[in-house]
């Protein structure tokens, strides 16, 4: 019995310290746990082995013009009140395609060659993907931030026609790939995606391919005449006043700001820091043929506002500067100059889309919020740069245009630009002129990084002057665009010209490729409502930025500032 009872008493001795030794253990795993926690979400200093490089995300809309701001509280709150804002930010080619490839290459377009947005007319994304040698896509921002050791992704809308001849296709440089395929881009509820090789479709499936077939037609057998412009709609879309599905859950600007915060949430996980480019497409119109009154069955209102915000800005006026609706154009270009004035069911249509336009950008402000909420969550907010802009502007109105951008006025030239993060100033302004092309270097400054030799760089960087180290240099804006957006006219592309001038800090001057010349003096007419070039007062001015433009046609690297 004793022995019994000595052996149950041994048996519980060794069950106690087990136990205990267990308990221990597990003890010592949780201390090792919640230290592990601790440290993936301490600051990038502890964690990475690349020289306390900070995290890069750049938000990118499109179409996004100065004024939208106001109604982002996420941009004003998170990144005006404490980032530095460019407020005279360009767009030398304010068109999507060449915009977005200045900005991919650090170049001005006659440099990187991609000069429209559409390859069968020398732009768009396979003229960057196919250039030869260096100027091609593997010698740009992706590329050279992998090498530079960062996590690399994207979302969103990438190049114009990308997808149209590969939608599997993924471009180099990139870790995580979720980009829009072309034409399929521009409808906010049925889409198509590329998700790192793999195609998956949101919305209408059936109307979604019908969009894609559409971007292969016209990728594959550009139309050369209005006539065969309108065939290849014909062909896409049996019924032009179809629009498919429209599920909540399927808008756009929510789906892509998803899956970036994603990449965030992930990223700040790993050892290395990481570089996101989030391009929104909104917002975009879903389709200005129906603003010019091209296309019947278009979205009402064009953009569509996500279903929250269906309402939310009814009342808003729609901004109706000195240029609104501009009683006499008869000095501006012949691609201007004939345009009707707006009458008041067109001012109507306008105001639908701006007010559209607004649920949409109020939508984008949404997903700025909730990577910031992430970025702090993680304790990695401090450690971020934040750059957030737009490829071009947008003219509602301005001077008659119903739905343009393109052209060189400032509603289509001047775009937001605004940077916060590590030692950059809060609540600040640069207004010397910055442009597209400075935002590689900008990228790589922040990293640390420096570009492979192939490119010589038309930008600079902004950051030590968005850190106040030093003053950003004055320099002339150079503007070009080297081909009309078709190789024909349409009704909604009659403005879309070539051009070519130079901005100064008081005079804009324009040379368009039919002749016609426009000069602006810009601090006594920031409107540009009087063209003075044919001002027998200004014929020195005008032989001086014409000059002056034309060597900035030709320009590279040091040159172009």
């Amino acid at each position: 019995m004793r022995m019994e009872r000595r052996m149950i008493e041994s048996k519980l001795g060794k069950l106690a310290t087990g136990g205990l030794l267990a308990l221990a253990f597990f003890g010592l795993l949780m201390m090792i746990g919640g230290l592990h926690e601790k440290a993936w979400s301490a600051p990038r200093k502890q964690l990475s082995n690349l020289g306390n490089r900070p995290n890069i995300i750049l938000i990118q809309a499109d179409d996004l013009v100065r004024s939208d701001i106001r109604y982002m509280p996420n941009v004003k709150k998170y990144l005006t009140a404490a980032g530095t804002t460019f407020t005279n930010y360009n767009a030398p080619y304010p068109l999507c395609g060449p915009a977005r490839a200045a900005l991919l290459t650090g170049q001005l377009s006659h440099n990187n060659d991609v000069l429209s947005n559409f390859k069968a007319n020398d732009g768009g994304y396979y003229q960057l993907a196919q250039l030869p040698g260096r100027q091609n896509q593997k010698n740009s921002l992706g590329p050279w931030m992998q090498k530079a050791g960062y996590r690399t992704g994207f979302v969103g809308k990438f190049l114009n026609d990308y997808g149209t001849l590969d939608p599997n296709e993924v471009p180099p440089g990139w870790n995580s790939w979720q980009a829009l395929i072309d034409q399929s881009t521009y409808d906010y509820y049925n889409y198509a995606m590329n998700l790192n090789g793999k195609v998956k479709y949101w919305g209408d499936p059936a109307y979604a391919q019908q969009q894609l077939n559409l971007g292969t037609i016209a990728a594959t057998n550009a139309p050369t005449t209005f006539a065969e412009f309108l065939a290849t709609f014909h062909e896409a879309f049996p019924v032009w006043d179809y629009f498919g599905w429209q599920r909540p859950q399927d808008y756009t600007m929510d789906v892509n700001g998803k899956m970036a915060n994603t990449f965030v949430q992930n990223s700040v996980r790993s050892r290395k820091p990481f570089f996101l480019y989030y391009a929104t497409p909104g917002p975009h119109a879903e389709d200005t043929n129906h603003l010019q009154g091209l296309r019947p069955g278009a979205p009402n209102p064009d953009p569509r506002p996500p279903k929250r915000y269906e309402h939310t800005f009814d009342n808003v006026k729609l901004p109706q500067p000195p240029d609104f609706n501009e009683a006499d154009v008869s000095d501006k270009a012949s691609n201007v100059k004939n345009l009707p004035l707006l009458d008041e069911a067109k001012i109507e249509t306008v105001t639908a889309s701006y007010r559209g336009r607004l649920g949409a950008v109020k939508s984008i402000d949404d997903q700025v919020g909730k990577i910031v909420k992430t970025l702090k969550k993680n304790r990695e907010l401090n450690n971020t740069v934040i750059i957030f802009n737009s490829d071009n502007g947008y003219l509602q109105g301005e001077h008659r245009l119903a739905a343009s951008k393109f052209l060189p006025f400032e509603n289509s030239l001047r775009i937001p630009l605004i940077m916060r993060g590590p030692g950059i100033k809060a609540h600040a302004t640069v207004s010397n002129p910055s442009l597209d092309v400075d935002i590689a270097p900008t990228i790589l400054a922040a990293a640390k990084a420096k570009a492979k030799p192939g490119r010589l760089f038309d930008g600079i960087s902004l950051l030590a002057a968005a850190k106040k180290v030093k003053k950003l240099p004055y320099r002339d804006i150079p503007m070009e665009a080297e081909r009309p957006l078709f190789k024909f006219t349409t009704p909604l592309t009659q403005f879309d010209l070539p051009f070519y001038g130079v901005k100064t800090n008081r005079y804009k001057y324009v040379h368009w490729s039919f002749g016609d010349v426009e000069l602006y003096d810009m601090k006594k007419d920031p409107y540009e409502l009087e063209n003075l070039a044919s001002d027998p007062d200004m014929v020195g001015v005008v032989s001086q930025l014409e000059a002056k433009a034309q060597q900035l046609q030709d320009c590279k690297g040091k040159t172009c500032r």
